[in-house]
């Protein structure tokens, strides 16, 4: 698989160790990127680079989960807390005006089951071997 695919397609598997130099890749050429875009271009340069990045994480992200045997949406549930999160944070800083001494119930149960489901992923994604064999996203990566 090459690179673009690698990084901007959602079709196929990757093994573990594909996976992780692709986390390590998005991590070294995307932070200072997004922080020279977000300099040199302001607030909403720094968001493109800051959602192609994201982009090309989910993307990976989606192949592995594939390579276990589960949908891509598996990884988008954990977009969706993200936002969810990021939302509630926000909101709640600006109805108390500054960040609150005490954060909402709601934050916390939310901010909570995204914790454990960041904890699950890590181990789904990054520890576990994938299906061994050909499964519904392709055949099986270590045996090509």
């Amino acid at each position: 698989m090459n690179p673009i695919q690698l990084f901007t397609s959602v079709e196929g598997r990757i093994p573990r160790q594909v996976y992780w130099l692709g986390i390590v890749a998005i991590t070294v050429v995307g932070l200072p990127t997004i922080g020279l875009a977000a300099y040199l271009g302001g607030g909403t340069a720094g968001a493109i680079a800051n959602l192609f990045f994201l982009w090309c994480g989910f993307a990976l992200s989606a192949k592995r989960a594939q390579d276990r045997g589960r949908h891509y949406l598996f990884v988008a549930a954990y977009f969706g807390l993200l936002a969810l999160v990021t939302n509630l944070s926000a909101s709640q800083s600006k109805m108390m005006g500054k960040m609150a001494a005490e954060p909402s119930p709601l934050l916390i149960v939310v901010s909570l089951l995204f914790i454990g489901y960041v904890i699950f992923l890590f181990i789904e994604l990054g520890l576990r071997r994938g299906m061994v064999g050909p499964n519904r996203y392709g055949p099986d990566p270590l045996q090509q």
